[in-house]
């Protein structure tokens, strides 16, 4: 049976993280339980990898100037009871032969603004309250607390030793680790907390590091620059006590590098959505730089609506620009972070904070009808009409309309896939315009549409990621709700179950009619170049599993050259992939038919005389798209014989309301008994016929008219 969340980290010893996709390793199991940092990111028995320290960099990934953009930079924040202590290390601060320009700043609750990925950052406010203590107004900082102290070794992070170790405490129980700054917590709340490498906060140059687990000396060092190597934050609630609290620090973007190419890492995270799901993902990969975080929605089609494919940079755009997808092909954009992103399972009181329910929660729709233009559930053929549903959750719907009521892949040509965002809960209203997927319309017919809401949406976007040998990321659901009211929790219908998602490394149309790729369906870049996956894209309806290597691609060496889509380069070079996966609300579904189009309601069509000629009147009660009306008459009361005696007249009428129409006939003998067709002309071209009406009779003409001839043309 399912445990709360705040229960379950005490019956569980979790693999431990960063986040969602790159950059740290988990504890095992039956590892103790320590501090939260990179220590747990690259545990002792770490066999074969590399590490990835975390920036503070003033450079973008993103269109500078929108608010699709995201700093090089990892904010981290952690939440803290009140009287708790914050236990702070960092092999950037007091780093020999620089000017100490490394820190590690603590912000109280609320002090830093904006949104997440372009956060303000204030200043600290006043001087320290207390010798040593190097607490501001609004927060902390570890290098007023050293000055104050003296210096010395505290803060510092200075071998691989002491940063397995962790904090140590006054009376020295846990001996080998580093002195740390200490902060209490004045209040109970969110705290941001800011690394800044030797550099400082105002730099971006480029670190030079080994990547290595077991760092090199140098890594500890000025070489660091706008990077951290080792780091640590760690919350007791007895400074001299060694146990540690745990699932409290969480980030909404890691911003990593790894000093090279060619250097495989791993992660383990937990992305806790808006409405509780909780999904651990473990990636594999091999970046230079980037950046990870998770969404509800990916990446944003050139009209704002979900793109669900990969983003690609401008091969045009300058070699820095292309690395941190400043300006992407297709109008398409990045869209912000948004889901918090946990070291180890969340401490319960922490999502309380982040208003996040501890179970997660499913949407429910109802109501699902269609309405055609005709009412009721009748449309005609070309003129389409609209869905509603009610849901009780914000959030992607998918609405499948099935040409054969079997198969409802979205993106079937003859199907037709209508998926957009539900803003709110409520009634929700989707226009369909008759096509399907491939743009031609649907037939006559009767047909069944089927709709759902993608309830726990969640997108694990890796900007820059080259290489991907492993597979993956491996994303799994870890909290599945109890659907069936028995006490288990209940995987989604995917392949893989907990462990299925989606992707689609195809080439696409954007909205604005801009291909990324070769071509729609096919590769990103030229046949073979960069060594894309196997297989271009996961079932549309299924998706895969993620701990298989079906999404394996790249090289083993550094794929990390000047300029997207050339043959040396990973996949993932100066891209941005996306993968996702949702848990999906009830499914409904409702009929609906497709009639033979009539673009106007003919009421009356006759021929009579008027003051001895002949006059022909016809009435409508509606007219679409109408261009205009021609009239044919025949002698021998034959269609065969019959031919155009008027020119074009001018319709009046609208969807709304028909108009009265009368033509004099200066050419027939009234004596004689010509009959006449009406033909009425679209916009677009299209003929469709009326008739006939026979000298001195009159035809009605609603729904059963004498003759319907739709598809003639001129």
């Amino acid at each position: 049976m399912l445990q709360p969340l705040d229960r379950a980290r005490t019956l569980m010893r979790p693999l431990l993280l960063l986040g969602v996709v790159l950059a740290v390793l988990a504890l095992l199991p039956t590892a103790p339980l320590a501090a939260e940092g990179s220590s747990t990111m690259y545990p002792a028995n770490t066999a074969s990898a590399y590490r990835a320290n975390i920036e503070w960099r003033t450079t973008t990934y993103g269109e500078v100037g929108t608010s699709f953009n995201v700093l090089r930079r990892t904010l981290l924040k952690v939440f803290v009871n009140e009287g708790e202590y914050l236990l702070l290390g960092s092999s950037g601060v007091a780093v020999s032969g620089t000017p100490n320009l490394g820190d590690i700043r603590v912000f109280n609750p609320g002090q830093v603004t904006g949104l997440i990925g372009r956060e303000t950052i204030p200043a600290l406010a006043g001087a320290p309250a207390a010798p040593q203590s190097g607490a501001f107004a609004n927060g902390f900082s570890c290098l007023a607390q050293r000055q104050a102290a003296g210096g010395g070794d505290r803060g510092r992070i200075g071998s691989r030793q002491a940063e397995l170790a962790g904090p140590n405490t006054p009376n020295n129980l846990r001996p080998g680790g580093y002195t740390p700054c200490v902060y209490r917590a004045p209040a109970a709340g969110i705290y941001d907390v800011v690394f800044t490498g030797p550099s400082g906060a105002t730099s971006n140059t480029e670190p030079q590091l080994s990547g290595r687990i077991d760092p090199t000396e140098a890594d500890f060092g000025p070489l660091q620059r706008t990077s951290v190597t080792a780091w640590d934050v760690t919350v007791r609630t007895d400074l001299n006590s060694p146990i540690d609290e745990s699932g409290r620090l969480f980030l909404y973007y890691m911003a990593g590098n790894t000093g090279g190419g060619g250097r495989q890492v791993e992660s383990v995270g937990y992305v806790v959505t808006t409405y509780g799901f909780v999904y651990r993902v473990t990636y594999g990969g091999d970046p230079f730089g980037f950046i990870v975080y998770a969404n509800q929605l990916g990446f944003q089609d050139s009209d704002g609506t979900p793109l669900y494919h990969n983003v690609v940079a401008n091969p045009n755009a300058p070699t820095q620009a292309q690395n941190e997808l400043r300006d992407l092909q297709g109008g398409v954009q990045l869209l912000p972070p948004e889901y918090p992103i946990f070291f180890e399972l969340p401490y319960g009181p922490a999502l309380d904070a982040l208003r996040i329910p501890r179970t997660p929660e499913i949407p429910s729709i109802g109501d699902f009808r269609f309405s055609g233009e005709e009412g009721g559930t009748t449309t005609e053929v070309g003129r389409g009409g609209t869905f509603t549903f009610t849901t009780s959750q914000p959030g992607v719907y998918n609405l499948v309309l099935s040409q054969d009521g079997q198969d409802f892949a979205p993106r079937a040509p003859r199907n037709r896939l209508l998926r957009r965002v539900a803003l709110q809960a409520g009634t929700v209203s989707v226009p369909w315009d008759g096509l399907d997927n491939s743009g031609e319309v649907f037939p006559e017919g009767s047909y069944v549409a089927r709709t759902f809401i993608q309830g726990g949406e969640a997108h694990f976007p890796f900007l820059d990621v080259e290489n991907n040998l492993p597979g993956g990321p491996v994303v799994e659901l870890i909290n599945p709700p109890d659907t069936n009211g028995d006490g288990v929790g209940n995987c989604p219908p995917w392949n893989g179950g907990c462990f299925g998602a989606f992707y689609d490394d195809t080439g696409y149309i954007t909205a604005n009619g801009t291909t990324v790729g070769v071509a729609q369906d096919g590769p990103l870049c030229g046949p073979g170049v960069g060594n894309p996956p196997d297989i271009g894209a996961s079932d549309p309806v299924f998706g895969y599993d993620t701990r298989t290597r079906q999404r394996s691609f790249g090289f083993a060496y550094d794929a990390n050259p000047s300029s997207v889509c050339l043959p040396t380069g990973g996949f993932g070079d100066k891209k941005g992939l996306d993968l996702w996966t949702f848990y999906p609300s009830n499914l409904l579904q409702t009929p609906l038919q497709i009639v033979a189009r009539l673009a106007i309601t003919l009421l009356d069509f006759n021929a009579g005389l008027e003051n001895g000629e002949v006059a022909v009147r016809w009435t409508t009660g509606s007219e679409r798209e109408t261009a205009g009306y021609y009239l044919l008459r025949s002698d021998t009361g034959q269609r065969a014989d019959a031919s155009r005696v008027s020119g074009l007249i001018p319709a009046r009428g609208s969807a709304a309301s028909g108009a009265e129409y009368r033509w004099v006939d200066p050419g027939t003998d009234p004596a004689g008994g010509a009959t006449y067709w009406l033909q009425e002309v679209e916009i677009g071209g299209r003929i469709n016929e009326y008739g006939p009406a026979r000298l001195g009779s009159s035809t009605a003409a609603v729904g059963d008219f004498a003759l319907y001839m739709p598809l003639l043309r001129r």
